[in-house]
């Protein structure tokens, strides 16, 4: 069960929950835990780490393959 509240203020957005059936209040609070847990620990400096990671993988391949690398294209698209 949902704690009805009046309305949510986001910046120069209201959201007014009321208005909503109590099925879709779930549905937004189950949509909600779902951003948190999928963005908890990203911090807005997370992407730099990333490309740092990236850079530190590109530098360290030697872009060559084996001599028996053979390029499938059917075995790559195959579902």
């Amino acid at each position: 069960m949902i704690q009805q509240t009046h309305s949510i203020h986001l910046g120069s957005h209201v959201l007014d929950l009321v208005k909503l059936p109590e099925a879709a209040q779930q549905e937004l609070v189950t949509f909600y835990e779902f951003l948190v847990f999928k963005y908890q620990g990203q911090a807005d400096t997370a992407r730099p780490n990333k490309q740092r990671i990236l850079s530190q993988i590109f530098r360290e391949a030697e872009g060559t393959l084996p001599e028996q690398y053979t390029f499938d294209r059917e075995a790559l698209h195959e579902r």
